[in-house]
């Protein structure tokens, strides 16, 4: 008779450092791991990435290796990771993110750009071993070259990958599964297109699939995003045959668990810590910068010329939501300056014809528009809020629907043929509020900062504070 073993998967997504949940999954992995190891079952514990987001002070004060420890004391077996991984860290930086890690990263289509090698911290995949059972457990991340190789990294097409993976592995394991930070729509074309896989963990796309979604033989499993559920695979193994005899999904709610309380005094250490660091002084201010997403201030005027210097343009526009909180006069912290710009977008430049800069401004000024709510793209805040620019006058008309009615570049009228290089940040490139941004050209990225460490060097320039009490947006 044919032997079988139930093999139980726990599986995380897209924490995003909300460490505030992480005490209470640790007690589920571990409770749920004693329990079905017990009854005779296997299990296995692995995280799909984002857990760590530069947004959050204990993952700012540290790189991500209060994350790492985190990971480790839970009990992770295998992670991968997820773009807040790999692009908001410098390379640097992420080269020595898991030189502690008690757990496996597998990650097969990040490559280094100059070895052109895998990183030495990642597995290409692994193949996990019990009790004459062999399980391929595979990674990918999303593959955004652009930035990557700007990085001085190199990511490549997944699903080729994985297919050639499947077709080498398939014969020597009893199933494959695929850690995933490619997002829903990318796995299910995978499960449609790929032979051979029986599970992809998903990530990226935040989805809670709490019974798992099946397309062809394969299942697809998300968990959600922040820590509030556990993603929970169960799999029936054939070890004669080879096969998964049967497999089902389901999703933990932690807040029926207990927090571990080990984990909470880690956590709290690792607080203490991060507000020691994220104490340092970045500069002082001369007056309070005050925040408003509704109309034109001073603090979203000189975000808007610190990216017009930072990327050498002839414009600067920001939207003022990305402003979160107000700095007041005198010394400034790096904490102050995260909670007010916990975002991870960069400053791009990128050339527009004075048409398409009309474009933008007349939608941007609409109340509709500035009232958006905005999420993903790496904005962290609530609503989109009024355009700040340097570098321009804009003149408009108040109203149910505001019109602009001249525009100064320099002091020279707006000439709708003529291109001007501005600098903004990337999110736009990537949402579609505004199209144009799509059909500029010469897109050029500024990697590594993020915004809030291109401020830091601004906003103590006396200049750029007092240029921006002068009004941009001038209600004629």
């Amino acid at each position: 008779m044919s032997r079988t073993c139930t093999l139980h998967i726990l599986h995380t997504n897209d924490i995003h450092s909300h460490f505030e949940h992480m005490a209470q999954i640790c007690s589920c992995l571990k409770e749920k791991r004693a329990q079905w190891e017990q009854q005779g079952g296997h299990v296995l514990t692995v995280d799909i990435g984002d857990h760590a987001d530069r947004s959050r002070m204990k993952t700012e004060a540290t790189w991500g290796h209060a994350n790492v420890e985190v990971l480790n004391h839970s009990g992770y077996q295998y992670v991968t990771i997820g773009n807040n991984e790999g692009l908001t860290f410098p390379k640097e930086q992420l080269d020595g993110l898991y030189q502690h890690a008690a757990f496996t990263v597998v990650v097969s289509n990040l490559i280094d750009g100059t070895s052109e090698q895998l990183p030495a911290w990642a597995s290409p995949y692994v193949i996990h071993e019990w009790d004459g059972f062999r399980v391929a457990l595979l990674g990918v991340t999303a593959a955004f070259g652009t930035f990557y190789r700007l990085l001085g990294w190199e990511v490549m097409d997944p699903l080729p990958l994985i297919k050639r993976q499947v077709r080498e592995l398939r014969p020597q394991v009893d199933a494959i599964i695929v850690l995933s930070h490619l997002g829903y729509g990318a796995d299910k074309q995978m499960a449609a297109e790929l032979e051979g896989i029986d599970v992809i963990l998903g990530g990226h796309t935040h989805h809670l699939l709490e019974h798992g979604e099946q397309v062809g033989s394969v299942l697809i499993a998300q968990a959600g995003k922040f820590g509030d559920y556990v993603g929970h695979v169960q799999l029936l193994l054939d070890q004669e045959e080879h096969r998964v005899l049967t497999k089902e999904a389901s999703v933990l709610n932690v807040g029926d668990a207990a927090a571990d309380p080990a984990m909470e005094q880690l956590i709290e250490r690792e607080k203490q810590a991060a507000e020691q660091v994220l104490s340092q002084p970045i500069a002082t201010l001369s007056r309070e910068m005050t925040v408003d997403w509704m109309r034109e201030t001073p603090f979203a005027s000189l975000m808007a010329a610190s990216l017009r210097r930072w990327t050498g343009a002839e414009i600067g526009m920001a939207n003022s939501g990305l402003l979160l909180t107000p700095l007041k006069q005198g010394e400034v912290t790096r904490k102050d300056l995260l909670q007010c710009v916990p975002h991870p977008v960069k400053p791009c430049a990128i050339t527009l014809t004075g048409e398409q800069l009309l474009a933008i401004l007349q939608r941007a000024v609409q109340t509709a528009t500035i009232c958006t709510p905005l999420k993903g793209f790496g904005f962290r805040g609530k609503m989109l809020g009024w355009m700040a620019v340097d570098g321009m006058t804009v003149y408009y008309t108040d109203g149910a629907e505001r019109t602009i009615t001249h525009v100064e570049v320099a002091g020279q009228p707006l000439a709708p043929l003529q291109q001007y290089r501005v600098g903004t940040v990337d999110m736009f490139m990537f949402n579609h509020l505004f199209p144009e941004f799509h059909r500029g050209k010469e897109q050029q990225f500024f990697l590594p900062e993020v915004l809030r460490e291109v401020m830091a060097e601004m906003i103590a320039d006396e200049d750029l504070i007092t240029a921006s009490l002068t009004p941009r947006w001038i209600r004629s």
